[in-house]
């Protein structure tokens, strides 16, 4: 078996396909769960808001139940990014009976470059990934707003069995719980009646699908300290996007770049998205314009894209802060209220966001429906079939913590490319590395795999080539055999 087929054995093996999506059972009585005549309020017209009403408007049209569906949107930016990989369109397709259409997407992604001080080299991808734009801005329509637009593709009859009303622009100024007069949800709006005062809606359930976007908001404290909601932890981030016509030349082309230790701190991407336009996303640090210069003004980097004045450059004028959730949310749930989404911190962390919201959306919605909406049941059939992400997300946090230490080492970094680039000499589909960083970027492989993958290359390149890596590790720049031998069980102790 040669080394490329033992990595697509390896890779087909453990591949991550759509999760069986067997729980939670239906239960024999269809009378279960919401009642006729309920009404449920989402608040936030996102990914996955949206998912959970189309979803919720589907199963109301098969079992033909009557329920009221509200989404209340404040029309926000939802940031710039996005990545749809072929897991996320897949389950897409067979959870919400959706497809992308051809006008959000602005790229189709044939490979991956890791890039970081020392060098860059090209990782082929399996499958094409296809790049959009999450909200709708510069006159393209965004991946998170066609989803909202097409809530009833597919199913206009269903508004014979239940009713749909999408309420926007509007902010929510409060949601309050049920006391003892009523055992409704009051869920107050900005816009007003023609008497002046407040408008609000009643609901049975409120779903709160607002995002991060939400985070330190009013309406969201408010509500934290009235069920004890609990937003799950995060790591700051930023994206923002570039106009690149004024380059003095672009060789980015159709693939996504990895950027790693380039700017102190953090883990960059470019995401082409056309021509004269790419995305430019930041973990771990929130940039400003002196990381962009530092970014640009790099010899590795100016050997792929050559921009005199990125400052300039940015489409929005802007770097827009956000978030990634890096574990569980201890609290995302309760009698009468549920959180989909970012909110609720499940899905595999660093990872493909959109297929976290998918599948979240699709269990909260089957709970409701065929369960109940009572805190034990979503415990059972919401949260439960969630938590296999828990172990993997730990994983997955000691193995990013583990590269931002390692990784200012000039010595891992020349070691990390010189492995890499020599199992491309050998085949250009590469093997162990090339494996770990297609998994990083399409999200196929789980975190033990990729970090097993890692350490698998290292390891034969060195037993391959001793001298070449004992002049790499030893023999170039500044460090010495203590300084390294010092890094390694450093670096050891933390991913321990």
């Amino acid at each position: 078996m040669s080394p490329s087929s033992l990595i697509k054995f390896l890779e087909s093996k453990f591949a991550r396909s759509i999760p069986n999506m067997q729980w939670p059972i239906r239960p024999a009585d269809p009378s279960r769960g919401l009642p006729d005549g309920a009404t449920v309020v989402i608040v936030g017209g996102g990914l996955a808001g949206s998912c959970f009403a189309r979803l919720l408007l589907m199963l109301c049209h098969k079992e033909n139940k009557r329920i009221n569906i509200y989404l209340v949107n404040s029309t926000g930016c939802n940031y710039c990014g996005g990545l749809v990989t072929n897991i996320a369109q897949e389950a897409m397709k067979r959870l919400y009976k959706l497809n992308i259409p051809e006008n959000l997407v602005l790229e189709k992604i044939n490979s991956c470059v890791y890039v970081n001080r020392e060098g860059h080299v090209k990782i082929e991808l399996p499958r094409l990934i296809t790049a959009t734009l999450r909200t709708s801005r510069f006159g393209v329509t965004g991946f998170d707003d066609s989803i909202k637009h097409r809530i009833l593709e597919g199913m206009e009859d269903c508004t014979k069995t239940s009713t749909f009303t999408r309420i926007e622009p509007t902010i929510v100024k409060r949601i309050i719980p049920p006391d003892g007069e009523s055992k409704k949800w009051r869920v107050v709006l900005s816009r007003r009646r023609p008497n002046g005062s407040p408008d609000e809606l009643l609901a049975d359930l409120v779903v709160l699908a607002t995002g991060f976007n939400s985070l330190d908001k009013p309406m969201i404290n408010r509500f934290m300290q009235s069920t004890g909601f609990k937003p799950p932890p995060v790591l700051r981030a930023c994206v923002t996007e570039i106009d690149t016509s004024t380059a003095r030349y672009n060789r980015v082309g159709q693939q996504v770049y990895m950027i790693d230790g380039i700017v102190p701190g953090s883990i960059l991407a470019f995401i082409p998205k056309g021509k004269n336009w790419l995305t430019l996303t930041s973990l771990n640090k929130v940039l400003s314009f002196e990381d962009l210069q530092t970014l640009f003004n790099h010899p590795v980097v100016k050997e792929i894209i050559d921009l005199p004045n990125p400052a300039e450059c940015l489409r929005c004028h802007v770097i827009c802060p956000s978030f990634v959730f890096t574990g569980p949310s201890r609290c995302f749930y309760g009698d009468g209220w549920v959180a989909v989404g970012d909110l609720a911190g499940y899905g595999r962390v660093l990872k493909d966001g959109y297929l976290a919201a998918f599948v979240g959306a699709w269990y909260a919605v089957h709970t409701v429906f065929y369960h109940g909406t009572s805190r034990t049941h979503f415990a059972r059939y919401y949260h439960r079939p969630l938590r296999r992400f828990n172990r993997e997300n730990l994983l997955g946090i000691k193995l990013f913590n583990f590269n931002m230490f390692i990784g200012r080492q000039k010595w891992f970094n020349r070691l990390l490319l010189a492995a890499a680039k020599e199992e491309r000499q050998k085949n250009p589909y590469g093997w162990a590395i090339h494996a770990a960083f297609r998994g990083l970027q399409t999200g196929l492989l789980p975190y033990l795999l990729i970090s097993l993958l890692f350490v698998l290359g290292l390891f034969r390149y060195v037993l391959r080539h001793p001298f070449q890596a004992w002049r790499i590790i030893f023999c170039r720049g500044k460090e010495n055999h203590s300084e390294i031998k010092k890094t390694i069980f450093s670096a050891a102790r933390k991913i321990i």
